[in-house]
């Protein structure tokens, strides 16, 4: 009975540890730079107002003042790739 019982806890432990999220493979400095490049143009500069990791994203928060822009993008963990959550332009 024993036996069995462990083997099921085992199964239930390597079942669930499969299901975890990966750690990302670009960092959280890198995450931010890919914003910054993809925001910047001609006139001010981007800010990182704040970056944070959740579900497998990056949720970048930034601001250009002298652009009235600002925004929140979401960089992929694994890949880089950004997708535009929301921004803002005055």
């Amino acid at each position: 009975m024993k036996t069995s019982s462990l083997s099921i806890l085992l199964t239930c432990l390597l079942l669930f540890s499969g299901c975890s999220p990966t750690d990302p493979t670009i960092t959280e400095n890198e995450a931010a730079a890919l914003v910054v490049q993809h925001h910047t143009n001609s006139i001010g500069t981007v800010d990182m107002l704040s970056v944070g990791y959740e579900s497998g994203q990056y949720i970048v928060e930034w601001e250009n003042k002298e652009n009235c822009e600002c925004g929140i993008d979401y960089v992929d963990g694994q890949s880089g790739s950004i997708e535009m959550g929301e921004a803002t332009i005055c």
